[in-house]
């Protein structure tokens, strides 16, 4: 799929099953069938995906109250309702987001979204390889990575195998950012995925 490529709204997308279950509109009737069959495998999977996304909503607010006006959010999928650039935004006057995603699909929707806002950009990047994301010029453009930020890894690092050495990969982030900068770990509960894994 290149930048320019039509979505293909057949085939179930799970960024787009995300963003049905937490009441987004940037989803097909194939992703709502899928979220369905989700549900039915993992009772209880969508009032997870819901703490998730709210416990991320909490941790910007608190960290933009306290004086974080950066952000980088990895894996955050499509930036449905109550995203981190809206909530940054309402904190903290002037908040800079980067949206980081392995999915194409969901970073060509994240840009649809924020294509007016001159203040956050999704980059297609991969956790895996933490140096392509803290050198993308995108990135660099927005973020000023000599002042504090905030790195978000919420309902994600249960997608990294331990052969992976999540460990290892997480801690380059922290190593890179500036004195008074933040990581944010999440995870409520990790569970299975139906038909339509990342």
């Amino acid at each position: 799929m290149t930048p320019n490529a039509p979505v293909d709204a057949e085939r179930p997308n799970i960024a787009r099953v995300y963003d049905h279950l937490l009441g987004g509109s940037h989803n097909f009737v194939a992703d709502r069938g899928a979220a369905q069959e989700f549900q039915a495998k993992s009772p209880g999977a969508a009032r997870t995906i819901r703490l998730n996304w709210a416990f991320a909503g909490r941790a910007v607010r608190y960290l933009a109250r306290a004086g974080i006006g950066q952000f980088l959010a990895i894996g955050p999928g499509i930036p449905t309702m109550g995203n981190v650039h809206e909530v940054a935004r309402r904190y903290a006057a002037g908040a800079r987001v980067v949206c980081v995603d392995n999915d194409e699909v969901a970073v060509l929707h994240s840009r649809a979204i924020l294509d007016r806002n001159e203040n956050a950009v999704a980059i297609q990047a991969d956790l895996r390889r933490p140096t392509d994301i803290l050198s993308n010029p995108q990135l660099q453009a927005t973020l000023d990575l000599s002042r504090p930020a905030a790195v978000l890894l919420v309902a994600l690092l249960h997608f990294l195998p331990y052969t992976a050495n999540p460990a290892v990969l997480v801690a380059q982030l922290p190593d890179a950012l500036a004195p008074g900068s933040c990581l944010v770990p999440g995870q409520v509960a990790a569970y299975r995925g139906a038909g339509c894994g990342r």
